[in-house]
């Protein structure tokens, strides 16, 4: 398959290849989440009430046992499966030439101050604290405490490119009440790499403000945004349910989508697919290059479904990750990706 060319929009070139300005270039840097100092919360009816539908059985039952210790010495068989999962993704990357960092843990002190009292935190999935779309590096207000602390061990390895180029705008979004009236989290933000971006409201993620937000920040770069609310099908972000897979190319969970995809994303191929497939995060995959994924192994009609379309594919294992609710891309924070 001859792969099918979109012109990249590049309102300001940065130094030493930051950002990333589409989401299929060739990967030079990134970062990936570390699972090890876990610690779920416990299962409250807050709790329940907002995520219940987006987390998988096993941790929920986790979070019922051990809410509020370390899941590692409750559950260690748990963790080590993430662990392994991380270093089959790790492995992958580096085998495509690709430089990984994973995060630091984050310290006791900061996790206090960040978490504000909660009992729980989880620095499992990189990309959760930053998104980049293009130049603009934009920080997370979630919509829990859960993952704050997170952010240090993050943007401490983007610092230096963001420190060093005039060109990179760094946002960081208003800090929401304890009502949780701000809330905005990257994985709601797809940019198609053309000049357009789609961004998601949900009920259990990114919300109205937050989205208008995102929408004011990259529409002064010259983005054109379009903001659209996803039905509650219990998986928990736009990243989880729809993915690029090439230009031109996305794979999406068709019962987000009920009346196909935006009328904006007219010009592109999809690969549909089922509950099973999206649950085990196929909608959630990454670009090492214009022809090349990332894809969890668990999704073997999907890989099918890319090869005859001429992508070649990188299955890796990613069960356990599926659990909570995150996949291949939420796990890596990219650095630095080539504009292909």
């Amino acid at each position: 398959m001859e792969t099918t060319k979109t012109q990249t929009h590049v309102p300001a070139p940065t130094q030493n290849g930051y950002g990333e300005f589409n989401l299929y270039g060739t990967l030079k840097e990134v970062i990936l989440g570390n699972e090890r100092n876990m610690v779920l919360p416990a299962l409250t009816p807050y709790i329940e009430k907002v995520y219940g539908g987006v987390l998988q059985p096993r941790l929920l039952e986790i979070m019922r046992k051990a809410g509020g210790e370390p899941v590692i010495d409750h559950d260690p068989e748990f963790i080590e499966s993430h662990l392994g999962e991380t270093q089959a993704l790790r492995q992958a990357l580096e085998n495509h030439g690709v430089k990984v960092h994973i995060a630091r843990e984050a310290t006791t002190e900061e996790i206090t101050k960040m978490s504000r009292g909660a009992q729980a935190f989880t620095q499992t999935f990189a990309a959760e604290p930053i998104w980049v779309v293009g130049r603009n590096v934009l920080e997370n207000a979630w919509a829990s405490d859960l993952a704050w602390a997170h952010l240090f061990p993050v943007r401490e390895l983007h610092q230096p490119y963001i420190d060093n180029d005039q060109n990179i705008l760094h946002y960081t979004p208003p800090s929401p009440k304890l009502e949780r009236d701000y809330i905005y989290e990257g994985g709601d933000v797809l940019n198609l790499g053309d000049g357009r971006v789609l961004v998601a409201t949900s009920r259990s993620s990114t919300n109205e403000r937050g989205a208008n937000w995102v929408k004011r920040m990259l529409e002064h770069d010259g983005y054109r945004v379009e903001i659209i609310n996803l039905p509650d099908v219990g998986i928990h972000h736009l990243f989880a349910v729809i993915c690029i897979a090439g230009p031109k190319l996305v794979i999406a969970y068709r019962d987000s989508f009920p009346n196909g995809l935006p009328e904006f994303m007219s010009d592109f191929d999809v690969i549909w697919v089922n509950r099973e497939e999206a649950l085990a995060t196929a909608t959630c995959c990454t670009m090492i290059d214009p022809t090349t994924i990332l894809i969890p192994e668990e999704a073997p009609r999907v890989i099918e479904e890319l090869e005859k379309r001429g992508i070649k594919t990188v299955p890796v294992p990613f069960k356990t990750h599926a659990f909570g609710a995150g996949g291949i891309r939420c796990k890596i924070s990219v650095i630095r990706r080539e504009i292909d």
